[in-house]
């Protein structure tokens, strides 16, 4: 009975059913479709599923995505976590469209997100429906079982207005109480399928075909019964098509999602987001607690490196701290290569204003901003030609998920380098990267002919080249290469040498 379409109508030769309205249409495809992504479900659905496609849906939005492709082959699982991609689907991801490919189950908690999506595609081999809730090791009754039931119901019921799906059918999936009837106008033939709760005494019913009272002067009677009371539906392919679930039928050869591919105009491979070990490894790089604590690392290792004479070890592991926060935020797609090149603009200007320009000015606060543009840039998933600005509840969350955890980096930090400032000389191992305390000459051999001989503790001088921490110094008619502990000291101030590190004579502003 799946019929032709004749005017937006549905007729069979039993009668016509009205066109679908569903109150929330479908995002337009442009044509053609060049941004396709393809997430798998081929697992008993959990927490985990849940998370995963978070992480993708973030991705997906990042690139810009025109298609979303469910492949979808679940016996189902967990309640909570079908609610929440169910949720995901038809919030976050409302205005890219998403269509479930029921590979070949897509059943309970399945058949749950399925409906979700903005259309379904069959395989020929694909099954869908049969969404009751059950207790493993136990068994659901009463309060308990309707408890759970009526969120189903609602879901169902919901998803069903969405896409312009049957209610009666879409319910029917949750509870095997319901029996729904496929009755029509007496008068006009319209077809309609409804729940045998809210229409018993209102139709006329032949002899035989159902149990309830019949009103021979109603305008509508009862074609026959599609779900018995008792029994949870599945549709089979062409029953899906028939009851206006699945849009249609595909038949693959070789290739499981040619057809579908074909059926919507993608002329690009689509990008296929599996759950990979390496994908894994990066979703957890880009997660904000992994982003705090490497934030954190790398701003201490920057303070240590401004506190050694020279490029060492702290600077290598800073650059590795960003280089790893970005380069993970950048493969899954949450950070675009120009908030990454803003940021280190930003780094560049901060340096040319703490090593080069005496004082801190317009380089300085340029490259302040510049950081924070790349830093709260890369929070957000946004193609790349549109600006990171938070659009859904998905956005909002990984933004001020972010946020926090750059607040948090931040005032840990800070904490770190009070505590560094104290206590790293005093570690027997650190305080070989660190400049040694006041008067300790060290027992670095120099040269006869050095000028730095002539140097004593005490000692007072000027800077010639501006401390930053390193620079140059005069000591009466001698030039020597000079370092702060920390401090930048400009050019033209006096200082007093304290000590000697290595080859340089360690000062302090007088």
């Amino acid at each position: 009975m799946a019929g032709t379409t004749i005017d937006g109508n549905r007729v069979t030769p039993e009668g016509w059913f009205a066109p679908a309205k569903p109150t929330e249409p479908p995002p337009e495809l442009p044509k053609p479709v060049t941004r396709c992504f393809v997430l798998p479900i081929q697992e008993e659905i959990s927490e985990k599923t849940f998370q995963a496609l978070r992480r993708k849906a973030l991705r997906c939005r990042a690139a810009g995505a025109e298609l979303i492709v469910l492949d979808m082959d679940t016996w189902g699982g967990r309640v909570d976590a079908s609610l929440d991609i169910a949720r995901l689907i038809k919030r976050d991801l409302a205005d890219i469209r998403v269509v479930c490919y029921a590979r070949t189950r897509a059943v309970s908690g399945g058949a749950l997100v399925a409906l979700a999506c903005h259309e379904i595609v069959v395989d020929r081999a694909g099954k869908l429906g049969d969404c009751a809730p059950l207790l493993l090791g136990g068994k659901l009754e009463g309060v308990e079982r309707e408890k759970i039931e009526t969120v189903l119901r609602a879901e169902f019921e919901e998803s069903a207005r969405f896409r312009g799906y049957s209610t009666a059918l879409a319910m029917s999936m949750v509870s095997y109480d319901l029996e729904v009837w496929l009755v029509r106008h007496k008068v006009t033939h319209e077809l309609r399928y409804v729940l045998e709760q809210d229409w018993r005494g209102r139709v006329d019913i032949p002899p035989g075909v159902a149990s309830a009272p019949s009103n021979p002067g109603a305008e509508w009677e009862l074609l026959r019964v599609i779900v018995h009371k008792g029994k949870l539906p599945t549709w089979s392919p062409s029953r899906a098509v028939e009851y206006g679930f699945a849009r249609q039928i595909i038949s693959p050869r070789g290739d499981p999602l040619r057809g579908l591919l074909q059926a919507y105009g993608v002329t690009r491979e689509p990008t296929i987001l599996k759950d990979t070990w390496s994908e894994k490894l990066v979703g957890f790089l880009s997660s904000s607690g992994v982003l705090a604590l490497l934030f954190v690392i790398g701003l201490l290792a920057i303070y240590a490196e401004l506190h050694t004479p020279g490029f060492g070890v702290a600077g290598t592991i800073a650059i590795v701290c960003f280089a790893v926060a970005f380069g993970a935020r950048y493969l899954t797609g949450l950070a675009n290569w120009w908030e990454v090149s803003l940021f280190v603009i930003g780094l560049i200007l901060i340096a040319v204003e703490v090593f080069v320009i005496p004082g801190f000015g317009v380089a300085g606060v340029l490259g302040i901003l510049c950081c924070l543009a790349g830093l709260l840039g890369m929070l957000i998933a946004n193609p790349p030609d549109k600006l990171p600005i938070p659009k859904t509840d998905l956005d909002w969350g990984q933004f001020l998920s972010g946020l926090f955890a750059l607040g948090a980096a931040f005032v840990l930090a800070v904490a770190g380098m009070f505590v560094l400032s104290r206590y790293l000389p005093k570690v027997p191992v650190a305080s070989r990267l660190v400049l040694k305390p006041v008067g300790d000459l060290g027992d670095t051999t120099l040269a006869d002919e050095s000028p730095m001989r002539a140097v004593r503790p005490g000692d007072m001088g000027v800077v010639e080249g501006t401390c930053r921490p390193a620079g140059k110094v005069r000591f009466g008619e001698h030039l020597v290469d000079a370092t702060s502990q920390g401090a930048i000291i400009e050019a033209g101030a006096r200082v007093r040498a304290l000590g000697r590190e290595g080859n340089r004579v360690v000062v302090e502003k007088a």
